[in-house]
């Protein structure tokens, strides 16, 4: 492709990603979230013994954000406060509240759902190549 293409494609590119994001962020703040606190709510919902380490493993999110979302939840009661770990003292589980778990548990099912939904609506096969796109997308996108 000439550059004028790609840079065409990459324009539309970048404001899919705006847009998608964009819905995500209404999603999480009409429930009282960041973006990236929802994020944080599907991974402890996700991993079992799940630490703030992890959460930055999976997110990519700085160590200082991930604590700030942790304290964020502990002090709106989602998250219970942090315990070590009975395998590394050096790390803190993550729990939540009874409360919290039914809220998280609402939330992401409700962003799943709606994700379920606009990957039905490509249809099987659609979706199959959708996937493999963004894998070869994501597998070349390397910062040299």
């Amino acid at each position: 492709m000439d550059k004028l293409k790609l840079k065409e494609l990459s324009e539309q590119l970048f404001k899919f990603h705006v847009e998608i994001s964009g819905v995500y962020n209404e999603y999480a703040k009409s429930c009282g979230l960041t973006y990236a606190g929802l994020k944080v709510l599907a991974i402890i919902l996700d991993i079992p013994l799940c630490t703030q380490k992890t959460i930055t493993q999976y997110t990519y999110l700085p160590k200082q954000t991930v604590n700030a979302i942790i304290k964020s939840l502990i002090k709106q009661n989602i998250i219970a406060p942090l315990i070590e770990s009975d395998k590394d003292k050096r790390n803190k589980v993550i729990n939540f509240t009874k409360e919290g778990k039914k809220f998280a548990d609402n939330v992401v099912e409700k962003a799943k759902e709606i994700e379920y939904r606009a990957l039905d609506s490509l249809g099987e096969e659609n979706t199959k190549a959708f996937i493999k796109a963004i894998s070869i997308f994501r597998d070349n996108l390397k910062i040299t």
